[in-house]
Protein backbone atom coordinates (compact mmCIF):
# COMPACT_ATOMS: atom_id res chain seq x y z
CA UNK A 1 0.00 0.00 0.00
CA UNK A 2 1.65 2.99 -1.14
CA UNK A 3 1.18 6.45 1.15
CA UNK A 4 1.71 10.09 0.38
CA UNK A 5 3.85 12.07 2.55
CA UNK A 6 4.17 15.52 4.12
CA UNK A 7 7.04 17.06 5.02
CA UNK A 8 4.75 20.02 7.06
CA UNK A 9 4.87 19.49 11.08
CA UNK A 10 2.16 18.30 13.20
CA UNK A 11 0.85 17.29 16.41
CA UNK A 12 -12.23 -11.11 14.52
CA UNK A 13 -12.47 -11.84 16.12
CA UNK A 14 -13.37 -10.33 19.46
CA UNK A 15 -10.43 -8.74 21.16
CA UNK A 16 -8.65 -11.15 23.65
CA UNK A 17 -7.45 -10.09 26.87
CA UNK A 18 -3.96 -9.94 28.26
CA UNK A 19 -2.08 -8.58 31.15
CA UNK A 20 -1.09 -4.75 30.90
CA UNK A 21 2.49 -4.68 30.10
CA UNK A 22 5.24 -4.06 27.02
CA UNK A 23 5.42 -6.77 24.30
CA UNK A 24 7.03 -7.59 21.41
CA UNK A 25 5.16 -7.25 18.49
CA UNK A 26 5.08 -8.31 14.94
CA UNK A 27 3.03 -6.19 12.47
CA UNK A 28 0.94 -8.55 10.38
CA UNK A 29 -0.97 -6.87 8.20
CA UNK A 30 -1.96 -2.78 7.16
CA UNK A 31 -5.28 -2.38 5.77
CA UNK A 32 -8.00 0.43 5.34
CA UNK A 33 -10.94 0.76 7.80
CA UNK A 34 -13.60 0.45 5.33
CA UNK A 35 -17.03 -1.14 5.28
CA UNK A 36 -18.19 -4.22 3.42
CA UNK A 37 -18.90 -2.43 0.37
CA UNK A 38 -15.81 -0.77 0.16
CA UNK A 39 -16.39 2.52 1.65
CA UNK A 40 -14.73 4.41 4.30
CA UNK A 41 -15.64 4.38 7.96
CA UNK A 42 -15.09 8.06 8.51
CA UNK A 43 -13.52 8.54 11.57
CA UNK A 44 -14.47 11.93 13.99
CA UNK A 45 -10.72 13.75 12.09
CA UNK A 46 -10.97 11.29 8.91
CA UNK A 47 -9.92 8.34 7.60
CA UNK A 48 -8.06 5.48 9.70
CA UNK A 49 -5.72 2.43 8.73
CA UNK A 50 -5.61 -0.51 11.21
CA UNK A 51 -2.28 -2.01 11.73
CA UNK A 52 -2.60 -5.46 12.96
CA UNK A 53 0.05 -6.81 15.16
CA UNK A 54 0.52 -10.58 16.76
CA UNK A 55 1.65 -10.54 20.38
CA UNK A 56 4.55 -12.39 21.03
CA UNK A 57 5.84 -14.26 24.61
CA UNK A 58 9.28 -13.17 25.17
CA UNK A 59 12.36 -14.34 27.58
CA UNK A 60 13.65 -12.78 30.81
CA UNK A 61 15.98 -10.10 28.78
CA UNK A 62 12.72 -9.73 26.43
CA UNK A 63 13.55 -11.18 23.41
CA UNK A 64 10.45 -12.76 21.33
CA UNK A 65 10.16 -16.71 21.77
CA UNK A 66 6.62 -17.30 20.51
CA UNK A 67 3.30 -16.21 19.60
CA UNK A 68 0.68 -15.79 23.08
CA UNK A 69 -2.43 -17.41 22.97
CA UNK A 70 -5.21 -17.37 25.13
CA UNK A 71 -8.27 -19.12 25.64
CA UNK A 72 -11.73 -18.49 23.93
CA UNK A 73 -15.28 -19.61 24.53
CA UNK A 74 -15.64 -22.43 21.71
CA UNK A 75 -18.67 -23.58 19.49
CA UNK A 76 -20.39 -25.05 22.57
CA UNK A 77 -20.81 -24.84 26.25
CA UNK A 78 -17.97 -26.32 27.89
CA UNK A 79 -15.47 -26.10 24.98
CA UNK A 80 -12.48 -24.07 24.92
CA UNK A 81 -10.30 -22.96 22.00
CA UNK A 82 -7.02 -21.60 21.75
CA UNK A 83 -5.57 -18.63 19.72
CA UNK A 84 -2.99 -16.32 18.63
CA UNK A 85 -3.20 -12.75 20.23
CA UNK A 86 -3.59 -10.34 17.36
CA UNK A 87 -4.62 -6.99 18.17
CA UNK A 88 -5.50 -4.15 15.93
CA UNK A 89 -3.72 -0.52 16.43
CA UNK A 90 -6.40 2.06 14.79
CA UNK A 91 -4.82 4.91 13.63
CA UNK A 92 -5.44 8.19 11.33
CA UNK A 93 -3.13 8.33 8.19
CA UNK A 94 -5.87 11.19 6.50
CA UNK A 95 -7.15 14.35 7.83
CA UNK A 96 -10.68 16.00 7.12
CA UNK A 97 -10.50 19.36 6.70
CA UNK A 98 -13.02 20.86 8.21
CA UNK A 99 -14.42 23.81 5.57
CA UNK A 100 -13.57 22.37 2.88
CA UNK A 101 -14.25 18.75 2.87
CA UNK A 102 -10.72 18.19 1.40
CA UNK A 103 -8.17 15.15 2.86
CA UNK A 104 -4.42 16.19 3.46
CA UNK A 105 -2.45 13.23 4.80
CA UNK A 106 -1.28 12.55 8.15
CA UNK A 107 1.95 11.34 7.48
CA UNK A 108 3.69 14.68 8.64
CA UNK A 109 7.14 13.72 10.49
CA UNK A 110 5.30 14.28 14.09
CA UNK A 111 2.41 12.80 13.87
CA UNK A 112 0.73 9.45 14.95
CA UNK A 113 0.91 6.71 12.58
CA UNK A 114 4.91 8.35 11.62
CA UNK A 115 5.68 7.36 14.90
CA UNK A 116 4.66 4.29 14.51
CA UNK A 117 6.25 3.50 11.16
CA UNK A 118 9.78 4.83 12.33
CA UNK A 119 9.18 2.68 15.08
CA UNK A 120 9.02 -0.38 12.55
CA UNK A 121 12.06 0.72 10.81
CA UNK A 122 10.69 3.26 8.50
CA UNK A 123 12.76 6.61 8.31
CA UNK A 124 10.71 9.42 7.32
CA UNK A 125 10.51 10.76 3.60
CA UNK A 126 8.07 13.30 2.13
CA UNK A 127 7.67 11.03 -1.35
CA UNK A 128 5.88 8.81 0.60
CA UNK A 129 5.92 5.18 2.04
CA UNK A 130 4.84 1.38 1.18
CA UNK A 131 3.10 -0.15 3.96
CA UNK A 132 4.14 -3.33 2.32
CA UNK A 133 7.87 -3.21 3.08
CA UNK A 134 7.16 -3.05 7.09
CA UNK A 135 5.17 -6.35 7.11
CA UNK A 136 6.88 -8.99 9.51
CA UNK A 137 9.15 -5.66 11.43
CA UNK A 138 8.85 -6.05 14.63
CA UNK A 139 8.16 -3.44 17.93
CA UNK A 140 7.64 -2.97 21.15
CA UNK A 141 3.57 -2.29 22.01
CA UNK A 142 2.03 -1.14 25.00
CA UNK A 143 -0.84 -3.08 25.84
CA UNK A 144 -3.51 -1.69 27.73
CA UNK A 145 -6.95 -3.09 28.68
CA UNK A 146 -10.59 -1.47 29.07
CA UNK A 147 -14.10 -3.05 29.67
CA UNK A 148 -17.33 -2.11 27.52
CA UNK A 149 -20.28 -1.52 28.71
CA UNK A 150 -22.03 -4.80 29.82
CA UNK A 151 -18.80 -6.64 28.42
CA UNK A 152 -16.10 -8.63 29.42
CA UNK A 153 -11.91 -7.04 29.61
CA UNK A 154 -10.56 -6.41 26.24
CA UNK A 155 -7.02 -5.75 25.24
CA UNK A 156 -5.71 -2.52 23.13
CA UNK A 157 -2.60 -1.18 21.90
CA UNK A 158 -2.11 1.73 23.62
CA UNK A 159 1.66 2.39 22.41
CA UNK A 160 3.71 1.42 19.52
CA UNK A 161 7.87 1.69 20.04
CA UNK A 162 10.70 0.48 18.40
CA UNK A 163 12.14 -2.70 19.84
CA UNK A 164 15.27 -2.75 21.46
CA UNK A 165 15.62 -5.97 23.12
CA UNK A 166 18.26 -8.64 22.25
CA UNK A 167 19.07 -9.55 18.54
CA UNK A 168 17.14 -13.10 17.52
CA UNK A 169 16.22 -14.79 14.35
CA UNK A 170 12.69 -13.93 12.99
CA UNK A 171 12.68 -16.71 10.72
CA UNK A 172 12.70 -19.24 13.75
CA UNK A 173 9.67 -18.03 15.28
CA UNK A 174 6.40 -19.39 14.56
CA UNK A 175 4.04 -16.82 12.72
CA UNK A 176 0.77 -16.21 14.03
CA UNK A 177 -2.01 -17.72 12.86
CA UNK A 178 -4.24 -15.02 11.40
CA UNK A 179 -7.03 -17.36 10.19
CA UNK A 180 -8.53 -18.17 13.63
CA UNK A 181 -10.51 -20.95 13.10
CA UNK A 182 -7.26 -22.73 11.84
CA UNK A 183 -5.45 -23.03 15.07
CA UNK A 184 -8.31 -24.79 17.09
CA UNK A 185 -7.74 -26.72 20.21
CA UNK A 186 -9.92 -28.16 22.02
CA UNK A 187 -9.13 -28.55 25.75
CA UNK A 188 -12.84 -29.35 27.16
CA UNK A 189 -15.24 -31.50 25.33
CA UNK A 190 -18.83 -31.35 26.31
CA UNK A 191 -19.95 -34.76 27.85
CA UNK A 192 -23.24 -34.97 25.11
CA UNK A 193 -24.51 -32.97 22.28
CA UNK A 194 -26.21 -30.07 22.90
CA UNK A 195 -30.33 -30.45 21.39
CA UNK A 196 -30.42 -28.78 18.40
CA UNK A 197 -32.67 -26.55 20.15
CA UNK A 198 -29.99 -25.11 22.38
CA UNK A 199 -27.52 -25.02 19.78
CA UNK A 200 -30.11 -22.44 17.90
CA UNK A 201 -30.35 -20.38 20.65
CA UNK A 202 -26.31 -20.37 21.42
CA UNK A 203 -25.57 -19.41 17.44
CA UNK A 204 -28.23 -16.57 17.28
CA UNK A 205 -26.83 -15.48 20.97
CA UNK A 206 -23.42 -15.30 18.90
CA UNK A 207 -24.33 -13.42 16.01
CA UNK A 208 -26.12 -11.14 17.86
CA UNK A 209 -23.15 -11.09 19.99
CA UNK A 210 -20.48 -10.60 16.96
CA UNK A 211 -22.98 -7.87 15.69
CA UNK A 212 -22.67 -5.71 18.90
CA UNK A 213 -18.49 -6.25 18.79
CA UNK A 214 -18.79 -4.85 15.06
CA UNK A 215 -20.83 -1.79 15.73
CA UNK A 216 -18.42 -1.18 18.55
CA UNK A 217 -15.41 -1.29 16.59
CA UNK A 218 -14.01 -4.30 18.45
CA UNK A 219 -14.42 -7.07 15.42
CA UNK A 220 -13.38 -5.67 11.62
CA UNK A 221 -16.00 -6.03 8.80
CA UNK A 222 -14.53 -8.69 7.24
CA UNK A 223 -14.40 -10.82 10.54
CA UNK A 224 -17.95 -10.11 11.29
CA UNK A 225 -19.04 -11.22 7.81
CA UNK A 226 -16.60 -13.76 8.28
CA UNK A 227 -18.16 -14.81 11.51
CA UNK A 228 -21.98 -14.61 10.00
CA UNK A 229 -21.52 -16.74 6.98
CA UNK A 230 -20.05 -19.49 9.39
CA UNK A 231 -22.87 -19.35 12.13
CA UNK A 232 -25.39 -19.24 9.19
CA UNK A 233 -24.21 -22.32 7.61
CA UNK A 234 -24.60 -23.98 11.21
CA UNK A 235 -27.83 -22.69 11.50
CA UNK A 236 -29.09 -24.46 7.66
CA UNK A 237 -26.86 -27.53 8.78
CA UNK A 238 -29.18 -27.86 12.11
CA UNK A 239 -32.78 -27.29 10.23
CA UNK A 240 -31.51 -29.83 8.17
CA UNK A 241 -31.09 -32.90 10.68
Amino acid sequence: MKLIASDKQASFAKKPYITKGYYPAKLLKVKEFKDRDGNWKEGTYGRQLIFEFGIYKSDEKGKPTEPMTVEQEGDFKGEKKLVDVILPKFVYHQYKDKKTGEYRTAITPNSAITKIMKALGWEFNPSGVDTDSLIGKFAEVNVNDYKPEGGDKISSINDVGKYEGPAFDASKLRNHETNMTANIKKTVTPPTEPKNASKKEDIIAKKTNLKELKDEGHVTEQSYEQGIEQLDAELAELENL
